[in-house]
C-alpha cells in the first residue's frame, strides 16, 4: 500500500493528491481468480464462496472448476488467484501457471504435507488450514501482503480489512518514525506527519468502503490535535532525556501514529460490524 517514497515531504500538495488517490484506488478493479479442483473439501469451498461476495462492481471474480485433464484459463491480469486442491493431483500445475503468468498465487490445503515443497520456492504461497476461520485469517494475511489494488480489495471483501488496514497503519507510522529520526528545524516535522496520518486516514477510509466526505475533516481535525498533543509529548521527554532527542522522537512518532491508526480502525470496523449484525 505504502513505501518510504511516498513518504508526503510536501504536505500540502500530497494530502490534496491523496484525496483523488484514495477515491481512484476505492474505485479501482481489483480482480480475483478462484480455481477449485476436483474433489476440494466442500466447507472449505464453502468457506470461500461465502467470503468472495464483491461489495462493489469494482470486484470482479473467475471462478471456475478443473480436473486432471482439463485446460486452465489464465488471465495475467488478475490481482491474485486462489487455488483449492483437491483428489486430481492437478492443483500444483495450476498455481504455477498462474505464477508464470505474474500473478500472485496461493494453493489452499487441508495440510502442507499435502503440497509439495518445491511450491513455496516458487513463489507459490501454502495455505494449510482445516477449519474455515483459520483459513480466512490466513488468506487475508496474504491478500494483505500480495494484492497490488489492495484498498479496492478491502472495499469488496470485508474479511480482508483488518488485516489491510494493519498493514496501512504500520507502513504510515514507520514512515513518520523517519521523520521523526530526520534532522528537521523546529516544528518543521509536524506538518509532514500530520500529512501522514491524514493520508493513513484516507487509506483506512477506502479500505473499508468509504471516500472523501465531511467526515474526513472531523477526523483531520482530530489527527491536528493529536500531532500537537504527540509533539509536546516529544518535547517534554527530550527534554527529560538529553542527548536522546532524535530516539524519543522517532518512538513518539512511531507510537501516536499506531496508536491513532487503530482507533480510526476501528472508528471504521466497529459500525461496520455492528450494520453487518443488524
Amino acid at each position: 500500500m505504502t513505501g518510504f517514497r511516498d513518504i508526503p515531504f510536501d504536505a500540502a500538495r500530497q494530502v490534496a493528491d491523496g484525496v483523488r488517490a484514495a477515491s481512484a484506488a476505492r474505485r479501482s478493479c481489483v480482480r480475483i481468480a478462484i480455481e477449485v479442483d476436483e474433489g476440494a473439501p466442500a466447507y472449505l469451498v464453502s468457506c470461500v464462496r461465502d467470503a468472495f461476495v464483491p461489495q462493489t462492481s469494482t470486484g470482479l471474480l473467475h471462478i471456475a472448476a478443473f480436473d486432471a485433464g482439463g485446460t486452465v484459463r489464465v488471465n495475467p491480469d488478475c490481482d491474485a488467484a486462489i487455488v483449492l486442491a483437491g483428489t486430481s493431483g492437478a492443483a500444483p500445475g495450476v498455481a504455477r501457471a498462474f505464477c508464470a503468468a505474474g500473478v500472485p498465487s496461493a494453493i489452499v490445503v487441508e495440510s502442507s504435507v499435502e503440497a509439495p515443497s518445491s511450491l513455496s520456492s516458487a513463489g507459490i504461497e501454502v495455505i494449510a488450514s482445516s477449519s474455515p476461520e483459520s483459513l480466512l485469517d490466513k488468506l487475508a494475511e496474504w491478500l494483505s501482503r500480495s494484492c497490488k489494488a489492495d484498498v479496492s480489495l478491502g472495499a469488496n471483501f470485508p474479511f480482508v480489512r483488518r488485516a489491510v488496514s494493519r498493514r496501512s497503519i504500520g507502513a504510515r507510522s514507520s514512515q513518520n518514525a523517519v521523520i521523526g529520526l530526520l534532522p528537521f528545524g523546529s516544528g518543521a516535522d509536524l506538518p509532514l506527519m500530520t500529512a501522514n496520518q491524514v493520508l493513513m486516514d484516507l487509506d483506512l477510509a477506502g479500505v473499508y468502503g468509504q471516500g472523501a466526505s465531511s467526515s474526513r475533516l472531523v477526523e483531520a481535525t482530530a489527527v491536528l490535535a493529536g500531532a500537537y498533543a504527540s509533539r509536546a509529548l516529544s518535547r517534554r521527554l527530550s527534554k527529560s532525556l538529553p542527548g536522546l532527542g532524535a530516539l524519543v522522537r522517532t518512538g513518539v512518532a512511531y507510537g501516536a501514529t499506531l496508536a491513532l491508526g487503530e482507533a480510526m480502525r476501528l472508528r471504521f470496523e466497529v459500525p461496520n460490524a455492528w450494520n453487518h449484525r443488524k
